[in-house]
């Protein structure tokens, strides 16, 4: 009896830090799942325009200047402006008339709790479909948090509805794609 007592606790301890391992190590995917899109289009599919050139600073990694047009059936369904060139993390879109805005950086974030391991830049809008349940498109940089350098970027696609994304690293410098459904679970 005490064997047995003795070995389900050995298991016990072994479960739990084989547990705690892997959510240290997956701590980049569950930041990833929480990933909300700035746009919403009708369908998936559909073209992207730059309908006035694009340009960044020196100093940041998201658009400070031009504009993006998600073309769908021949009209335009929405715009994304990212201003004059003047150093502002802001993005305007303008959606069925409407204006809004979205921040392309966030230094500061949060899930269970706890304050996230990355800030991030969104290099291109993150963009969902009323016919989708992915994330379609757009480009998304990772950076650590304590240290500022870059950790990964990862390009959610083409605007075709599939669970594919490609991700890129500092530390291999290799892209390869992944299964959105991998860290959906």
């Amino acid at each position: 009896m005490k064997k047995t007592l003795f070995s389900l606790a050995i298991v016990s301890m072994a479960l739990v830090s084989c547990k705690k391992e892997k959510n240290e190590v997956d701590d980049f995917s569950r930041e990833l799942s929480l990933e909300a899109a700035q746009i919403t289009l009708p369908t998936s599919g559909g073209e992207l325009n730059i309908s006035q050139s694009l340009a960044q600073s020196a100093s940041s990694d998201y658009y400070t200047a031009g504009e993006l047009e998600y073309v769908q059936n021949g009209q335009v369904v929405a715009k994304v402006n990212f201003g004059q060139g003047e150093e502002n993390s802001l993005a305007e879109l303008t959606k069925d008339g409407n204006v809004s805005s979205f921040d392309l950086k966030k230094d500061e974030s949060y899930y269970d709790g706890k304050k996230s391991k990355y800030k991030k830049v969104i290099v291109e809008p993150l963009v969902k479909s009323d016919d989708c349940g992915y994330i379609i498109s757009g480009i998304i940089k990772y950076y650590d948090y304590n240290s500022g350098s870059w950790v990964a970027t990862i390009d959610f696609g083409d605007r075709t509805c599939d669970e594919w994304a490609t991700k890129t690293t500092a530390d291999s410098n290799e892209e390869y794609v992944f299964s959105l459904d991998d860290w959906k679970k």
